[in-house]
């Protein structure tokens, strides 16, 4: 039984309750072809907000979708709890930075508070509707995970895929560890251009302009372009560093810009990447004079202690003081940031491992082609990255929680000594290496660095199909059907398992690729747990609007597009979902004596609405095979007003007084509304888990759930119903503007009315007479044919409205 009005509160928590239940989610292996979907586990750094909604929204849209298909849909989730964004929340959360307690005690607040947190990612998804199957979600710091993630790195080491090796890397002295080019954002500060007076040791003068001026101490060389006509007379000899007053010498290299400030530039190590390049071709000595928090170490005794824009200021005027400044221009110029904290990265000389990129580059690109990416346009930004990786990914971080490195050296010849896979997982600093090293020592040094982050994240793939395990899913996901993330981690996610997957199968991880855009705030910036503009709390939409409705606004985005977050959009999806319910009522309420059974004698206007449906569903199906939900959602929601507008207000009348129409007028309107409800609650299902079930529950359920039942085709061939009907709609829409521009309410009779159709409209005039004379009111309706056009509206006599 219906209730009067749809309290979506009491309902959305009940079929959620129902759904556990019955298990409605839990996958099980069976005769169907398997659809699998590799689902980006989110990152637990913080509270989930709307764009989470948003991007696996639409995910799990495709999920609900492909089992109306008919597949067996193995739809997993996970948690990314390991790493540096984790940390950085246990940090904020407690008041404490890793280093300042010990490794146990800081791992136990990570577990804590990730699991906390995991929590509650959990009861919103579930809340949202979320059709995965969370009684096997997995940890990327559990045991199982750990495994796989070592095994994926004794596959690269076997295969020489990954190497250790002492190198500059980028480092970031807030969050203190090394991280990879993936990881840099850009951002745009204010600077000045500062020109410095410099000497040879002859001296001769020549200007250097640098915006890092508290890198004089780090010179190892400076630079010219031998084609530089100013000032390749100065290349071989030696230059004098101002105020440091170190000898460097001066070198030719092409790679200089000479049109950039003076056309000479200093070598540092290090400001940037074409510091390390020069740094490693013409081998020059390594100075070093930042520590890992940023600071100015003891090596320069003037600047020790000082962070790196503090000794800037300092040096500034020194040179200035000294007479060496020639001038400071204000510049605006592009840094890189860690994405995690947003502060400035440098480079430190550190021993780590690397997985080689740089050899690989074009079998990358290869790999991506052989993905279908939705939209395509993501193929080129995923090659774009792919091209600009400009060195390897260094996989080691100084960090405390997060997988280990399987590996131990050699306390005398320090060789790696890797564990066996039969041991996994391990932890160095725990447990010992299963044999002394080859040189015969027996003592060690555990490897104390944890892996990057995205290096496991990069095999959820292999964690998915429990890899090497007794019940390993291998044969049914490699590849795995469907990869679904934002286009932020394209160049991450995307682009590291690709790398993992070629490494150790030679093949694609995935089929397709699903990228969704962003949700921006106000001021067109990306919603994410660490900016402050997560205002949108996903609970308190819910709570006002309902899930269906909060899932009708993260559906009803095109696919790729980053889209603004609007009230409008909610309250058309209130509207939608309550008018999806009222319809519902009332053909509820028309089909008390209906009894389903074979029928051929359609009127017209139901041939015409069944035809109307047949072109809507091809539309819907093409677009969601293409994982264009929101343009599925957008085609569905058109025809279902176009259903409720048009069709229901013809209908009605046959269902109210049957007396009025032929013997099975009533009967066959009846059947078009109990067949196209049952096939629009299965085609809202996938945007609208909540109020479908309650409909289908009260009105249908031949299963259990209408989550469970498939889509079957409409064999029907009304194509030419279908184009007049279009047509005699439109006359239907005129006839009621001219009762509203005489200000006539839409009951108002009409004594006669004379047409003139041409043959194939009045051929279908006359098949729908019936139902145009009621939804008109039209006491007479005079035919004369003319073939000019499709139909002429030559006069109109209004009766009046009779008072009942």
């Amino acid at each position: 039984m219906l209730d009067k009005k749809y309290d979506f509160k009491t309902k959305e928590e009940k079929w959620l309750n129902y759904w556990n239940e019955i298990k409605l989610h839990e996958f099980k292996l069976n005769e169907k072809e398997v659809y699998s979907i590799d689902t980006p586990p989110p990152t637990v750094s913080g509270n989930i907000h709307l764009g989470h909604i948003f991007s696996y929204s639409q995910t799990e849209m495709i999920a609900r979708y492909k089992r109306l298909k008919g597949y067996n849909v193995f739809y997993p989730f996970g948690f990314d709890d390991n790493g540096l964004p984790s940390e950085r929340l246990v940090e904020k959360e407690h008041n404490n930075k890793a280093h300042q307690l010990t490794r146990s005690e800081f791992q136990k607040l990570c577990y804590e508070t990730t699991n906390k947190y995991e929590k509650d990612f959990q009861r919103l998804f579930q809340r949202m509707g979320f059709s995965a199957d969370f009684e096997n979600a997995y940890k990327t710091v559990s045991d199982s995970t750990i495994r796989i993630s070592q095994l994926s790195f004794l596959d690269l080491y076997k295969h020489q895929k990954v190497y250790h090796k002492e190198s500059p890397s980028l480092w970031c002295n807030e969050c203190l560890t090394s991280i990879a080019q993936a990881e840099l954002e850009t951002k745009t500060v204010d600077s000045t251009f500062n020109y410095i007076k410099f000497k040879t040791e002859q001296g001769l003068e020549f200007e250097i302009a640098t915006t890092r001026p508290e890198l004089l101490p780090a010179i190892v060389a400076v630079f010219i372009n031998p084609t530089d006509p100013k000032n390749n007379h100065l290349i071989g000899l030696n230059a004098v560093i101002p105020i440091v007053n170190k000898i460097v010498p001066i070198i030719g290299d092409e790679k200089v810009d000479k049109e950039k400030g003076t056309g000479i530039v200093m070598n540092c190590t290090f400001g940037d990447q074409t510091d390390i390049e020069w740094w490693t071709k013409y081998d020059l000595p390594l100075v070093e004079i930042l520590t890992d928090y940023g600071r100015i170490n003891d090596t320069v005794p003037d600047y020790a202690g000082l962070k790196v824009k503090e000794a800037r200021e300092k040096i500034l005027e020194d040179l200035k003081h000294a007479g060496v400044l020639v001038k400071s221009e204000p510049l605006t110029h592009e840094v890189n940031t860690h994405e995690r904290c947003g502060k400035e990265i440098e480079y430190k000389v550190v021993k780590q491992w690397f997985i080689d990129l740089m050899n690989y580059k074009d079998k990358f690109i290869e790999m991506g082609r052989q993905v279908k990416w939705h939209p395509d346009f993501m193929r080129i930004r995923y090659e774009e990255w792919v091209n600009n990786v400009g060195w390897d990914w260094c996989i080691s971080r100084q960090r405390y929680f997060g997988v280990p490195f399987p590996v131990w050296y050699c306390n005398k010849c320090g060789k790696a000594i890797v564990a066996r896979e039969e041991d996994l997982p391990v932890n160095p600093l725990e447990d010992k290496p299963h044999r002394p090293c080859t040189c015969g020592c027996k003592t060690y040094v555990p490897e104390r660095d944890v892996m990057d982050t995205w290096a496991t994240s990069s095999v959820t793939p292999l964690i998915n199909m429990r890899y090497k395990t007794n019940d390993s899913l291998e044969k049914y996901l490699r590849p795995m059907s469907l990869r679904a993330n934002g286009h932020d981690i394209i160049r991450t996610w995307d682009f590291y398992t690709i790398v993992k997957s070629y490494f150790h199968f030679g093949e694609i991880p995935w089929k397709d690729t699903m990228i969704s855009g962003f949700i921006l705030a106000s001021k067109g910036e990306k919603l994410s747990k660490r900016k402050s503009n997560d205002a949108l709390a996903p609970d308190n939409l819910i709570n006002e609007y309902s899930a269906d409705v909060v899932r009708y606004w993260a559906g009803s985005g095109r696919l790729g597009n980053d889209i603004t977050f609007t009230d409008e959009s909610m309250l058309r999806g209130r509207k939608l979902v309550n008018k999806i319910y009222n319809v519902a009522s009332f053909i509820n309420m028309h089909l008390e004596d209906y009894e389903d059974k074979e029928f051929n004698d359609y009127e017209f206007f139901d041939k015409w609405i069944i035809s109307n449906y047949q072109e809507m569903k091809e539309s819907y199906l093409n677009y969601l095979d293409e994982y264009e939900v929101g343009l599925a959602l957008n085609t569905l929601e058109k025809f279902f007003w176009n259903f409720c507008d048009n069709y229901i207000e013809i209908v009605k009348h046959r269902l109210y007084r049957p007396e009025e129409f032929k013997n099975t007028a009533r009967y066959s309107g009846q059947k078009t509304i109990y067949t196209l409800l049952y096939k629009l609650l299965q085609d809202f299902s996938i945007f609208f888990p909540f109020i479908t079930e309650e409909l289908y529950q009260n009105i249908y359920k031949p299963t259990k759930s209408i989550h469970q039942t498939e889509f079957e085709e409409l064999k029907f061939d009304f194509q030419e119903e279908n184009e007049l009907g279009d047509i005699l709609i439109e006359f239907i829409s005129e006839v009621r503007g001219q009762k509203t521009i005489k200000q006539l309410s839409l009951k108002n009779p009409i004594d006669k009315l004379n047409l003139k159709v041409n043959a194939k409209i009045k051929t279908a005039v006359l098949d729908s007479l019936d139902d145009l004379k009621a939804t008109l009111t039209i006491k007479e309706l005079n035919l004369s044919e003319f073939n000019e056009s499709n139909y002429l509206i030559e006069d109109i006599v209004f009766g009046a409205l009779e008072n009942k």
